[in-house]
């Protein structure tokens, strides 16, 4: 199982929920958290400012210049957007680009919002070959319809904090105070994950999703509880109602795993397997093949796993006693009965899922190690 670009993308989204996260831990009373509503997240607030903050993540090493797209067009969306903003405080563009040595932005904080308006203005004043991205923007904003205390006022409440990093920045911020009570960083980044997970499963209504101060301390103090006390974290269910996107399926369904299926006549079954070895796939990728001992329960788990499959596979051969008409009726009963074995504990994880252990099974039969023909060697 290998990443892909949709995978990335997803892990991106997974960013955006970790600044979302990041919000809910530093909310207080009557305040919630928004995602995918005014913009990527959204703090409204009744007792300090409120945020609307746009989130870029970058997989590779990236410098923004004064004329980067990321900051133009983020600039552009408030603009153009202005009267859903106005009850915002804080306007935040939250990137983990870094900004060029050189950049104006650098000292953005120490300017009036007449000085930001004036040196915005003249960045674009002087027209250079390669502004094929650039001058598109900047000539939208300066139109002739352009309204100057408009721009003034998303200028004065606009912030770039760039260079944000990785999960460890919030375990740095929180380790004294919210996550004390877990004993090790480890833990920590454990704890961090599985809440990233947890958020990512909130019902979407109305093409977003919120959570109150009330609800995120409900959810915070019940899932701190299978922390304490505990040797083993739950599974990171970010990916558990993953949807593959039909890029995604039209690979799938040309893999070995799928066939194996179709020959066996359970046509019915393929697209419960392709979502099953998708979000398993991807939990993988995200919770299990950067860390070496993960890695290695999940080798164990893999190979137990395999060892109960072929025995299985064994008993059906006897069940057919060398009568090829039951062949593929005991095929089509090893897989059902596979799909439908309880999911077996992996070490170092608490709570082990179904999907989980399906998609395992799935990635068996894509590698070759079973197949689901009785009349077959392996």
């Amino acid at each position: 199982m290998a990443t892909n670009d949709n995978t990335l993308k997803t892990l991106g989204f997974i960013y955006q929920t970790y600044i979302g996260l990041i919000k809910c831990l530093d909310m207080n009373e009557n305040e919630k958290v928004i995602m995918e509503q005014l913009g990527d997240v959204t703090l409204i607030s009744t007792s300090q400012s409120s945020q609307q903050i746009e989130v870029k993540h970058h997989f590779e090493d990236t410098v923004l210049s004064d004329r980067d797209k990321e900051i133009w067009n983020t600039i552009w969306n408030w603009y153009r957007n202005f009267d859903e903003y106005t009850e915002i405080d804080e306007l935040i563009l939250f990137t983990t680009a870094r900004l060029s040595q050189k950049s104006i932005f650098r000292k953005w904080e120490e300017m009036n919002v007449d000085t930001r308006y004036q040196i915005i203005k003249d960045i674009g004043s002087v027209k250079k070959i390669n502004e094929k991205e650039f001058r598109p923007i900047y000539d939208k904003i300066f139109s002739t319809d352009h309204n100057a205390e408009k721009l003034k006022s998303v200028l004065e409440r606009l912030q770039i904090h760039s260079e944000q990093k990785t999960i460890k920045s919030i375990i740095t911020k929180y380790n004294k105070t919210t996550f004390r009570f877990l004993s090790t960083e480890k833990r920590m980044e454990e704890f961090v994950s599985s809440l990233i997970g947890l958020l990512l499963t909130i019902p979407v209504r109305e093409n977003h999703w919120e959570i109150s101060y009330s609800d995120f301390s409900d959810i915070f103090k019940s899932y701190a509880e299978r922390f304490i006390d505990s040797s083993s974290a739950p599974l990171q269910l970010t990916f558990e109602d993953y949807e593959p996107t039909l890029v995604e399926i039209k690979r799938l369904k040309n893999k070995p795993f799928v066939s194996e299926i179709q020959r066996i006549d359970l046509h019915d079954e393929i697209t419960e397997a392709i979502n099953d070895y998708c979000r398993t796939s991807k939990t993988i990728i995200s919770y299990f093949e950067t860390n070496v001992v993960k890695s290695k329960d999940l080798k164990d788990y893999r190979k137990q796993l395999l060892k109960t499959l072929s025995t299985n596979k064994k008993i059906s051969k006897i069940n057919c006693n060398g009568n090829i008409t039951i062949v593929l009726p005991e095929s089509q009963r090893l897989y059902l009965q596979s799909m439908a074995l309880e999911a077996r504990p992996i070490n170092g994880v608490s709570n082990n899922r179904d999907f989980f252990q399906r998609g395992v099974i799935h990635s068996i039969v894509d590698d070759g190690d079973l197949t689901w023909h009785v009349g077959d060697v392996k």
